[in-house]
């Protein structure tokens, strides 16, 4: 007696023995000598499992061997489903990726509804032209990927995943592997992802990265505002591929604007344009300045949160139609709630500024921000530490224990050195006493203890002779506590 699965191979390989019209019941009793409630059962189980078809014609079911079963599964009609086809057909329909079959011809042979949605109905054509809109072999970056299936198709690889863009530019993620189908041929089966958002998630988190970076590089390297400015226009059009720039700083004590670096404008001799242009231009990031958000112009389009509206939008169109641009994006430099200018970035005719470039800028907004506002410190100090530097009169820092961290030359010549080094280190009681003969040490006590401290002193220099001399110190305290003294002595 022979198997059930013996009985099944029995009925597959005599559908196809009836020709490409298919086989009704009467016929396959005669050829595998099976009784016909018997082969009745039979066919059903197939069905079931998928293994084969049938077509209704009139009131006689006509099989055929399933070449594409899931393709027959989406065709038939909801009442003529079993219960497993119904459920399978729902779960290849709404889940959320892409499932396709080919066969070794690269013909598609299903895609489920995910595709449909993507492609439309392309079953029966030719994958690489449906999906990628090219044929095999035709050079287009897709070579990896085609010796990926082809080494499916000739045994090589089992199961491949690729990652590679269709003809719409879509980011598609691929997984796909060979399967049997039931009639002993061969299929290859591919689960698709649209994974678009996802890369492009992952390349602003990597472009914002490489941006904060280059930002800190900069500020670190940079001497004055101005070579930073120029070096962040710099990055910004490596990263975004802008036409031109400006950053202009805002002054606060003379509720000014400014510009410090500029990037990719066509040299203008005209003098009085050049002033119109740059009030254009201040008149646009004073907007964003003041509305604490960007401002994004499209030439040709309505204007787009622009305020102070009449005169901004003004502004945006005459410098749009001087260097013929089609887009300017002006964005606020704020960092601690504080305004410290504005960054525009300016695109000709056939360039765009992407929502995403969009999103980096206002994402690196704020650094160059804090950049700008630490190099501002930076340059007040050395201003400071210049006048100090080469004042008449002698100044000296002493840390908190009375050790003497800096003197000027003031001093230096004051007290009868010729070096630095001859003092720095040295406690600072060992250059002047009291009158009182009280300790010189007292000084620093109370200075300590009030926060400042002015009075006449004698001065002793290095030969040992002694000046009268005025010193005014003060303690420097930081967030942690006192950080130094800082003293200004002048002889009498």
């Amino acid at each position: 007696m022979e198997s059930e699965e013996e009985a099944f191979d029995k009925i597959i390989n005599a559908i196809p023995s009836m020709g490409e019209t298919g086989a009704t019941i009467d016929e396959l009793s005669k050829i595998t000598h099976l009784e016909r409630h018997t082969l009745s059962k039979y066919l059903n189980r197939l069905r079931a499992e998928g293994r084969i078809s049938y077509k209704q014609i009139g009131r006689a079911k006509v099989w055929f061997v399933s070449k594409a079963p899931l393709q027959h599964i989406f065709r038939l009609r909801e009442e003529d489903q079993t219960y497993t086809e119904k459920i399978f057909s729902r779960i290849l329909a709404d889940i959320p990726e892409g499932v396709l079959v080919l066969d070794f011809d690269y013909n598609i042979m299903f895609m489920n509804r995910y595709l449909l949605a993507l492609y439309g109905d392309c079953v029966g054509q030719k994958y690489y032209q449906a999906i990628f809109g090219t044929g095999i072999g035709m050079g287009t970056g897709l070579d990896a990927h085609q010796n990926q299936i082809r080494g499916i198709i000739e045994g090589s690889l089992e199961e491949i995943e690729s990652q590679v863009e269709d003809k719409r530019g879509r980011i598609l993620e691929i997984k796909a592997r060979k399967v049997e189908n039931p009639d002993g041929s061969f299929s290859i089966i591919a689960i698709i992802r649209d994974i678009s958002e996802k890369v492009g998630r992952e390349e602003r988190i990597k472009n914002l990265s490489e941006l904060h970076r280059l930002l800190g590089e900069s500020v670190n390297r940079s001497y004055t505002i101005d070579q930073l400015c120029s070096t962040i226009l710099e990055n910004l059009r490596d990263v975004i591929g802008c036409d031109m720039g400006d950053i202009l700083i805002y002054n606060h004590e003379n509720n000014l604007l400014s510009s410090y670096a500029r990037i990719g404008y066509p040299r203008m001799e005209d003098r009085r344009k050049r002033n119109t242009v740059d009030e254009w231009k201040r008149g646009i990031a004073r907007a964003a300045i003041i509305g604490k958000e960007p401002l994004f112009f499209v030439k040709g389009k309505k204007k787009e949160g622009m305020r102070d509206e009449l005169s901004c939008y003004n502004y945006a169109s005459e410098l749009a139609a001087e260097y013929n641009l089609q887009e300017i994006y002006a964005i606020p430099l704020r960092t601690k709630g504080e305004p410290h200018g504005a960054l525009l970035i300016l695109t000709r005719h056939g360039r765009v500024l992407s929502e995403e470039d969009r999103s980096l800028l206002r994402g690196i907004s704020e650094g160059i921000a804090g950049g700008i506002a630490k190099i501002k410190v930076e340059e007040e100090l050395r201003v400071k530490a210049s006048a100090v530097e080469i004042s008449i009169n002698s100044v000296l820092m002493a840390d908190t224990e009375g050790k003497l961290t800096y003197v000027n030359p003031a001093f230096l010549k004051m007290w009868g050195y010729d070096r630095e080094k001859e003092v720095l280190g040295r406690f600072c009681a060992e250059f002047w006493k009291q009158m009182d003969e009280t300790g010189a040490k007292d000084i620093l006590i109370a200075v300590q203890e009030k926060g400042d401290w002015e009075g006449e002193l004698i001065g002793v220099r290095k030969d040992s002779s002694e000046f009268k001399l005025r010193l005014s110190a003060s303690l420097i305290i930081g967030k942690k506590g006192p950080l130094q003294f800082v003293a200004a002595a002048v002889a009498e």
